[in-house]
């Protein structure tokens, strides 16, 4: 659904550019020029000046500055060189730009916290790339790992931006590990984020674990995961998601996220994030064919527990399997819990039980269990669901949306579509003991073109499937017909806006408006910001408008622009300043 066209330019550029002989383990006594300000931070050109950052940051005599890498660095070309974390005794609490260089070759084995970055703490680190990265633990250490993550084991009010990490975590404590951080924590009165980063890495054996991050813990402010792609692959014991295994608690936002990378859990596992919690939201995030994800107990397209959690706008293609011995819960968007709105599945259904005598199934295309407080609207679901017949099961309950419902479940305007392998479209009522029928929701079929479909019954006064479910998506989202082929020919939801943390602006400066929104042949674009440019991207990330700002209303015309969604952005002083989404009808 999107693309990290930037991180590939920028990753395609860095290999370019040879890197130096492989560190030898020392460490230099000064930098290679700078005096850390801002405008002039210190010059990192060799390993053996990362190291001389790690040693000041550790002894407390440095690590509060700006940095910039000047060069790609080998701190390893093989295992023999173990790195000392920045931060593994201090805390780094600076501003370390990697300048689109590559560090390749970070080895560790037994630290308490484990990643380029051991600690960081009020901190910005952006830019940064590492290749070819190992996080271990010796098998009979004294001092276990806590916390693993390449960039950094633990990050606290700490803004990620535009990073990469390839390798491997393998971790075998109950603590959290993550491709990018093992934990993030937010604890001031501010916006925290983890914008445009990608991981490559292999996470495994750890209790929270993640392709972004381990687990978060915000008790004040927000932490927003945005535009970050999963392509490792994720196998944890009790939480993993694509994105965070764990959320701790506190307010915390997934949007505009991808996941690629295939994730198992003995526990809990989800496309997006293993558990969710309270003030949380998922928004305008896919997790697709290759990201299968297999779960112990509760298994979901997006997360595995939800609790409180609001998904919208988040799709699923991929595969979806339950095993363990006695209970199993598998939901095509949420595992358990949640509301789920303008969202779809199209991935499969499946379970499997390690014991004769298994206790429960549910299994739905949407959700496994009726919500509660909250609500399932305006969903569909095109994957089959595979029932478990092979052993004696004490109850066992499926449903192309949820399972079962209450009296006062909040479920309607859901369309199926699948095999029929389930013997009714009817859904059980727990309360009062009968077979229901889902109000305002009914079957559909394919259409008169491989893009279009058909309701059993109309709702909103149309047979149409996209018409419904623009009918019903509350203003959120605009569904178009998948003319592109992106989603195995079946709608897809465009958010027009929707609740969630941005970046904090100067209260004198007034937040640029894009209209009318949604448009057709011209693109308006309102700010007060003088002496910038604003560039549009295309869903694919490709830039297909930019130019300097002359007035307070730029006008653009989009008549050849095909009908879809859109990102503009306002850049002022060579940074992002304003932006939002803009909807061709």
């Amino acid at each position: 659904m999107k693309k990290q066209l930037l991180l590939t330019v920028i990753f395609a550029f860095a290999m370019m550019c040879g890197a130096q002989t492989p560190w030898n383990g020392t460490v230099a006594d000064a930098y290679d020029g700078g005096d850390g300000s801002a405008e002039n931070p210190y010059q990192i050109a060799t390993a053996e000046q990362l190291a001389f950052l790690a040693q000041q940051t550790n002894n407390g005599t440095g690590g509060n500055a700006n940095y910039l890498l000047t060069n790609d660095i080998i701190l390893n070309d093989g295992d023999s060189l173990l790195w000392t974390p920045i931060g593994n005794i201090g805390v780094f609490t600076g501003v370390f730009d990697g300048n689109n260089h590559i560090i390749i070759g970070l080895y560790e084995n037994g630290n308490k916290i484990s990643g380029l970055f051991a600690s960081t703490e009020n901190a910005t680190i952006k830019n940064t790339i590492l290749e070819k990265a190992t996080v271990l633990e010796y098998e009979q250490a004294l001092v276990y790992t806590a916390i693993g993550g390449i960039l950094v084991g633990k990050a606290k009010n700490t803004n990620i931006f535009d990073c990469s990490v390839d390798g491997l975590i393998e971790i075998f404590s109950a603590k959290p590990s993550g491709g990018l951080v093992g934990q993030c924590e937010v604890n001031v009165s501010d916006t925290v984020f983890i914008k445009n980063c990608v991981n490559h890495a292999i996470v495994s054996e750890n209790e929270c674990t993640g392709g972004i991050a381990g687990k978060t813990v915000v008790s004040n402010g927000n932490l927003v995961i945005d535009n970050c792609v999963n392509y490792g692959s994720i196998n944890g014991w009790t939480f993993s998601g694509g994105m965070v295994g764990m959320v701790g608690n506190g307010a915390f936002i997934i949007k505009n996220c991808d996941n690629y990378g295939e994730i198992v859990s003995e526990g809990t596992a989800g496309g997006m994030a293993g558990q969710g919690g309270l003030d949380c939201s998922i928004t305008n995030c896919f997790n697709h064919e290759s990201g299968t994800v297999t779960g112990g107990m509760n298994t979901g397209g997006i997360i595995g527990t939800a609790i409180t959690t609001v998904m919208s706008c988040c799709g699923n293609a991929a595969l979806l399997t339950g095993v363990n011995e006695d209970e199993i819960m598998v939901g095509g968007i949420s595992g358990a819990d949640g509301s789920i709105y303008n969202c779809f599945n199209r991935g499969d259904l499946t379970a499997v039980f390690t014991s004769e005598n298994p206790i429960l199934i549910q299994m739905g295309g949407i959700a496994s269990t009726p919500p509660g407080d909250e609500y399932i609207k305006n969903v569909y679901n095109a994957g089959n669901i595979y029932p478990w017949t092979t052993t004696l099961i004490q109850s066992k309950w499926y449903g192309y949306i949820v399972p079962t419902i209450c009296s006062d479940t909040l479920v309607k305007n859901c369309y199926w579509s699948s095999d029929e392998t389930l013997a009714t479209e009817h859904v059980y009522n727990l309360e009062t003991s009968t077979w229901i029928v889902l109000p305002y929701s009914t079957r559909f079929r394919p259409g008169a073109t491989a893009t279009s479909f058909l309701l059993k019954a109309p709702q909103y006064g149309t047979y149409d499937l996209l018409e419904a479910l623009n009918a019903g998506a509350m203003g959120e989202c605009i569904w178009v017909e998948d003319t592109e082929g992106v989603n195995g020919g079946y709608p897809i939801p465009r958010p027009i806006g929707y609740e969630s943390v941005e970046e904090i602006q100067d209260d004198n400066v007034a937040l640029a408006t894009a209209f009318p929104n949604p448009g057709s042949n011209n693109l308006n674009i309102k700010t007060d910001l003088q002496n910038a440019e604003i560039m549009v991207y295309d869903i694919m990330g490709k830039m297909i408008f930019n130019h300097e700002i002359v007035s307070d209303i730029t006008t653009i015309n989009s008549e050849n622009w095909s009908s879809g969604m859109y990102i503009w952005k306002v850049i002022s002083n060579g940074k992002e300043a304003e932006s939002g989404k803009w909807i061709k009808q």
